[in-house]
């Protein structure tokens, strides 16, 4: 099993080193998304709907690349 994670940073959330890690890619999607919702409420309050849901998008591209951190091709 492959080891996934996405940080803050990854999703251009800045000034937060928060990193999602496991195994199963729904489960790290959810941790990060459950993290956006609590700490970065205000940053949700300013987006509309489209922007929430490219935002939602980029958590799921990070994940779904090859080693899980976004920068390398998948396969």
């Amino acid at each position: 099993m492959r080891t996934r994670m996405v940080k803050c940073s990854d999703v251009g959330i800045r000034d937060c080193n928060f990193i999602a890690i496991g195994n199963d890619i729904d489960e790290v999607e959810q941790i990060m998304l459950e993290h956006i919702e609590s700490e970065h409420k205000d940053l949700l309050s300013d987006m509309d709907e489209h922007e929430v849901h490219l935002l939602k998008h980029r958590i799921s591209t990070f994940l779904g690349r090859s080693c899980g951190c976004g920068h390398l091709p998948g396969p």
